[in-house]
Order: structure tokens, then C-alpha cells, then sequence
């Protein structure tokens, strides 16, 4: 009699598949991202220390638009796989409004701040010298002083707490609210996947209108994962920095994106319900930007 084999699913076709997909689409993101804060901070003077800064290296322009393009290709890495959250802001929220699983959530966050955590690793070897040059040191707390900038956030002198957490808060309200509208198959929908780019674009413009105060976080895991790097090279000084401002870009984030993606599900996503409107064409979100099934 013949006997039917029946092969186990690989592990990779789940969870854990895409737990990897979160990590790589977040480092992809850190190295892209805080790599052009290197660029912007560390490289301003191309023809020597005595010379004149050199215009592009030194402008907002360098950080809203590799941050932008950083986004993109994080997404792009991991999209088709895990819905590309790179941003534990995202996955949350997705998960309060009923479009993620609960039981993802932690494996996700871990991956991402994993992922965050190893491309600050390869970015300090890499610009090894230009760190050093900069700050004097490779590690203590004159380096975090110096050049923690280039791996996490910190608010501008002038800026308070309220404005700190209010800037991260509705910068990251913003970007999950409109991710939610970009990716709606019943509003417009971005076709010929073309969802990265948009979105990346969104960064942009939300680093342009509200990146100056304090470096745009807008996702705890871009920040807290080189923060911990950059603890271990100097001493813990990058938790205890502006008188712990570390926690801002965590809370602030998570509540702005869990009010956005509300805030979007409530208007919005209610008037495209009340009028009863189908997706677009042959838009499909599924899996491509960060919409699962609805999860009771």
C-alpha cells in the first residue's frame, strides 16, 4: 500500500519567516538612515578642517530625503513578507485597530529593534575614523556627547519635554494615518507597487514640517536600537543624555500611532464605509504595506 508523506511547513513560511524579513527591512532602514546622519555630521568640511563647510554634506535637505529613501528600501526588503512594519510605532497600532495579530507583536518589536541594534554596530566599524575624528574618542561618555547624534535623536536646547513628545506624537500620528490612507484599497490606492515610494515620500514630508525640533524619530526602534549600541561603547551615557530624553521616543511614538491609525479608522475609514466603497481596480494590500486580516 502506498504511504503519503506529508512534509512539515518550514518554520521560514511563518512567524519566524517574517520576524527575519522585519529585521532585515529594519536594518536595511538604520544603515540607509543613520548613515546620512553621518554624512550630514560628520563629513561637512571636504577639503580639510580650515576650509569653507561644504554645502550639500550639511543640509536638511541630505536627512529628510535619505531618510526618505531609507524608509523605501526597508520596505522594499520586506514588504512582500511581513507587511514591512520596520517601526514598533506601526505594528502596535496596526495590532490596536484590528489589522495585526497580537501574538506577532513581540516577535516583530524584538526583530526590529534587533535589526536597528546591528546596523548602528556596522555603522560605528564603518565610520570608525570620522567618529573618532569628530568626537576624540571611540567610546565613554565624550562619545555619546559628541556623536551620539548620528545613531539616535535628542531635542534641540530650546525645545521642552511637551514639545519633544508633542513633535514625536503627531509626527508618528501622521505617518501611521497616512500609511493607513496610502494603503487603502477603497482611497485611491497607490498601484504598480509603487507603495514604498509613496511612503517614503511621506517621510519627507513629515521630516521637512516636523524634523527640526527633535530628529524625527517616529519609530522607537530606529532610536532605542542604536541607543543601546552606543550604551555599550560609552558607559550608558546615551540612556542617561538629556536627562533621560530616551523614553520620549518610545512612548511618544507608540500613543501617536495608536491615535492616527484611530483617528483614520473613525473618519476616513468610516465615510468609505458608510459609502459603501470597494477597493479600487485591482489594488490588493494584502501582505504589500502593512494590512492583514482583521483580527477579532
Amino acid at each position: 500500500m502506498a504511504q503519503t508523506t506529508i512534509s512539515r511547513p518550514s518554520a521560514l513560511s511563518g512567524t519566524w519567516g517574517e520576524a527575519i524579513a522585519e529585521f532585515f527591512g529594519t536594518m536595511v532602514l538604520i544603515l540607509f538612515g543613520d548613515g546620512c546622519v553621518a554624512v550630514f555630521g560628520l563629513f561637512t568640511q571636504f577639503n580639510g578642517p580650515h576650509a569653507a563647510p561644504t554645502a550639500f554634506a550639511h543640509t536638511w535637505t541630505v536627512i529628510i530625503f535619505g531618510w526618505g529613501l531609507a524608509v523605501m528600501l526597508g520596505i522594499y526588503v520586506s514588504g512582500a513578507i511581513s507587511g514591512a512594519h520596520i517601526n514598533p510605532a506601526v505594528t502596535i497600532a496596526l495590532a490596536v485597530t484590528k489589522r495585526f495579530s497580537w501574538n506577532k507583536v513581540v516577535p516583530y518589536i524584538i526583530a526590529q529593534l534587533l535589526g536597528a541594534f546591528v546596523a548602528a554596530a556596522i555603522l560605528y566599524f564603518v565610520y570608525q575614523g570620522a567618529l573618532v575624528s569628530n568626537a576624540g574618542t571611540s567610546g565613554g561618555a565624550a562619545f555619546a556627547t559628541n556623536v551620539g547624534y548620528v545613531f539616535y535623536t535628542s531635542p534641540k536646547p530650546f525645545v521642552g519635554l511637551f514639545g519633544a513628545f508633542g513633535d514625536e506624537f503627531l509626527g508618528t500620528a501622521l505617518l501611521v494615518g497616512l500609511i493607513l490612507a496610502i494603503v487603502d484599497g477603497r482611497n485611491q490606492p497607490v498601484q504598480a507597487n509603487l507603495n514604498p515610494f509613496i511612503i517614503g515620500l511621506l517621510i519627507v514630508a513629515i521630516g521637512a514640517s516636523f524634523g527640526m525640533n527633535t530628529g524625527y524619530a517616529i519609530n522607537p526602534a530606529r532610536d532605542f536600537g542604536p541607543r543601546l549600541w552606543v550604551a555599550i561603547v560609552s558607559g550608558g551615557a546615551s540612556l542617561s543624555q538629556n536627562n533621560y530624553y530616551f523614553w520620549v521616543p518610545i512612548v511618544a511614538p507608540i500613543l501617536g500611532g495608536i491615535v492616527g491609525g484611530l483617528i483614520y479608522d473613525y473618519t476616513i475609514g468610516r465615510v468609505l464605509e458608510a459609502r459603501k466603497i470597494g477597493k479600487s481596480g485591482e489594488a490588493e494590500t494584502k501582505g504589500e504595506a502593512v494590512r492583514e486580516p482583521s483580527v477579532n
